[in-house]
């Protein structure tokens, strides 16, 4: 009897321990679990008449395309014709906005709650992007969230980030940074790793190294350790362009606790650690400062915070930076256009 009874309680446990072990393969991922190669859509000619003398870079985190809710809290799983639906409108936004090199963060690659659409690639050509640098971050057979009920659960998960781009892009690098070990260890086996994703973009004559981030959002150490990564990066590999969600506030921001969701940033170092890279942000300061919330980022309906950045090599000539509108997500992107050869007019025709 007492060996039943020690076999009937002991079926549960395995059940569980079985299905941890399958949900959560394969338990790590590195960088050797995806491919480093670019997806290059159509042959490249460049017009060697008509050089670029402008550069548009676009940073947004799509949050899957669900919109406001995707965290979990009121998640309601959606059909496949949602999510396409959605990408159709993502790559009119995108023509609209007519960046050359566009920054994804949150972007499902092969993911059930998207119903297995790669929605980086669908929306690069949707948008006309010949060139597309995946860095899967987020890669497990089932997500058991949100925990009830069972039919809203992730389920698979193939997610992370993007670049899109109409020129060239070349040396692709991903990095997955550490998990927070403040997190239970069960929790880091599901939870998702933050990434920093490198490539070099040949642009005429010219090539820049680029780097798209999503980092930290609810461990402060955490986010300060991988800042100071990206930093040292930075100071190792020259980068001209860093952009993506930093999920940190400015310095000057005038609230940094109390939100709604109970996010705090409080004594967060993160800015000023960015600061030590030694490049400028496209909403400087004294601008940010004046009108805050014209360059708020999150959440997308009614702003109430700045997570998403544009940093760049201060030799370079800034033109134009802004918040632009979507609700496609719960991030809204930012836009920034750089000068980065003459213009080439015909007086002529002025």
């Amino acid at each position: 009897m007492f060996k039943l009874f020690t076999f009937i309680i002991l079926i549960p446990f395995v059940f569980v321990v079985l299905f941890v072990a399958w949900a959560s393969f394969p338990w790590s991922i590195s960088s050797s679990h995806f491919s480093n190669e670019v997806i290059d859509f159509k042959t490249f000619q460049e017009d060697e008449e008509n050089k670029p003398s402008v550069l548009k870079i676009l940073t947004w985190n799509v949050g899957f395309f669900y919109g406001e809710g995707s965290e979990g809290e009121g998640y309601e799983a959606q059909d496949a014709s949602f999510y396409s639906e959605r990408l159709v409108l993502a790559s009119e936004e995108l023509k609209k906005w007519d960046a050359d090199i566009v920054f994804l963060q949150e972007i499902d690659f092969e993911s059930s709650r998207s119903h297995f659409i790669n929605q980086a690639t669908t929306l690069a050509r949707l948008a006309g992007y010949h060139f597309v640098a995946l860095a899967p971050s987020w890669k497990l057979n089932y997500i058991p969230f949100p925990y009830w009920p069972v039919s809203q659960q992730f389920g698979a998960m193939n997610s992370g980030g993007a670049i899109l781009s109409k020129y060239p892009l070349k040396n692709h690098e991903v990095y997955l940074l550490n998990k927070p070990s403040s997190n239970p260890w069960w929790y880091n086996l599901f939870y998702l790793h933050r990434f920093i994703q490198v490539a070099e973009v040949e642009v005429g004559n010219k090539n820049f190294l680029i780097t798209n981030l999503h980092l930290e959002a609810f461990d402060k150490n955490n986010r300060e350790e991988q800042i100071r990564t990206l930093v040292d990066l930075h100071n190792r590999k020259n980068i001209d362009f860093i952009a993506g969600d930093f999920n940190m506030v400015p310095d000057a921001a005038t609230q940094k606790s109390k939100f709604i969701n109970g996010d705090d940033y409080e004594n967060d170092l993160s800015f000023s650690l960015m600061s030590e890279s030694g490049l400028d942000e496209v909403i400087p300061m004294d601008i940010y400062e004046k009108s805050e919330k014209d360059y708020f980022t999150f959440p997308s309906s009614k702003p109430d915070r700045r997570l998403d950045y544009i940093f760049y090599q201060r030799g370079l000539k800034l033109m134009k930076a802004e918040v632009l509108p979507s609700t496609l997500s719960d991030h809204l992107p930012v836009r920034a256009i750089f000068q980065i050869d003459s213009p080439r007019i015909n007086p002529y025709s002025l």
